[in-house]
């Protein structure tokens, strides 16, 4: 079962779990194989694993956008703490092997790359309700893998949906744009991520033991400034209008650099060098819907 099935990352794990017999859930959208659920009910919660009875538990709800946690902050707090306790709550009771998504923004970004066991010191509100939200799985489901993942992409829905999208957005209207050059990220393709998870949910449910807490991540980090750098002269863009700021450094609620260690992931996986989804190969596919090249 995945919980948040319609969701950028949801819907990769919906694919990489095809193969299985695997049911999704979502809140307000509909489509095959979903199940109408609000998270954060605990009704509908041990409802919906009562009566699948599912062997593992994918949770991928959350909320990341900013704007959210500006607009509603109660609903936001519900979507990545309460609805985490919930899941492994119902998880536990009903004996189904879970593994909990997380985030590269429980550490502060001051001294990468982070271990598994490297002090958590968010910086910005949704760290913190990460934080939270890992201390609430490991209460309620003791025997949950818990895997951090940094910022992701892949095929978007709408342009906000994700960060390199938004980005490829404001470049492509060709108006004057400030992007921030100092904070960076480590964009992952989703549907790498989604194979990780399903790499993982399966050595789990088999009790093969990959530790407690594991990280994914690109290896290759990067501006927005340089993101949008990289889109412009992909698709013959004059970079003239794109400046390099501190925008999202400036605001103090942004770390600068989480970059997370994933040896022990990746020692454990044996994930063959051709597997890797390279963020320079991989993008421009993801952002020519969202560019305006006319």
């Amino acid at each position: 079962m995945i919980f948040g099935a319609s969701g950028l990352l949801g819907r990769s794990m919906m694919r990489a779990f095809e193969d299985w017999q695997v049911t999704g859930t979502s809140f307000h959208r509909r489509g095959p194989g979903l199940a109408t659920v609000d998270a954060t009910s605990p009704h509908d919660v041990l409802g919906v694993l009562g009566r699948i009875s599912p062997d593992v538990v994918v949770n991928c709800v959350g909320e990341r956008r900013p704007e959210a946690w500006a607009s509603a902050p109660a609903r936001a707090r519900e979507l990545n703490v309460e609805a985490a306790r919930l899941i492994a709550e119902a998880a536990h009771r009903h004996g189904a092997s879970l593994v909990h998504l997380s985030s590269d923004y429980v550490f502060d970004g001051t001294a990468p790359p982070y271990r598994v066991d490297a002090r958590r010191n968010p910086v910005n509100v949704y760290g913190r309700w990460k934080l939270l939200a890992e201390g609430a799985v490991r209460e309620a489901c003791p025997e949950a893998v818990i895997l951090r993942l940094p910022v992701l992409y892949g095929p978007a829905e709408y342009a906000a949906e994700t960060n390199l999208t938004q980005i490829a957005r404001q470049v492509g209207s060709r108006e004057p744009v400030e992007l921030d050059d100092v904070c960076v990220r480590y964009p992952t393709h989703v549907e790498e991520a989604a194979e990780v998870c399903r790499w993982l949910a399966g050595a789990h449910s088999k009790g093969q033991y990959i530790g407690s807490v594991v990280h994914w991540s690109a290896e290759h980090g990067f501006t927005k400034y340089r993101m949008g750098l990289m889109i412009a002269e992909h698709f013959g863009i004059t970079p003239g209008r794109i400046k390099a700021g501190a925008a999202d450094a400036a605001s103090g609620d942004r770390p600068v650099d989480c970059g997370l260690d994933c040896q022990g992931l990746r020692a454990a996986l044996g994930w063959p060098v051709d597997r890797y989804r390279m963020f320079a190969d991989e993008f421009p596919q993801v952002v020519a819907p969202w560019v305006r090249t006319a």
